[in-house]
């Protein structure tokens, strides 16, 4: 399943479950509900982490890439 989201509403802790409600820029600029993304909390130290980890690693290869079109 594919989920769009370009924002997030809520983030609550129930029943030991991260929960982050995420949402979508709606038409004139409205805020409308994507979906909610459920991480056990024992989990969500590494999920947010490996996920940062992952975007520092997408942001190094686009800004090598970035370099080797300057270059050429």
């Amino acid at each position: 399943m594919h989920v769009f989201a370009d924002g997030i509403s809520k983030v609550t802790l129930s029943n030991n479950n991260l929960r982050i409600q995420l949402t979508q820029r709606g038409a004139d600029e409205s805020t409308v509900e994507a979906g909610t993304l459920i991480i056990p909390a024992s989990q969500a130290n590494n999920f947010v982490n490996g996920l940062a980890n992952s975007l520092k690693e997408l942001d190094s290869k686009l800004k090598e890439a970035r370099e080797q079109q300057t270059q050429q």
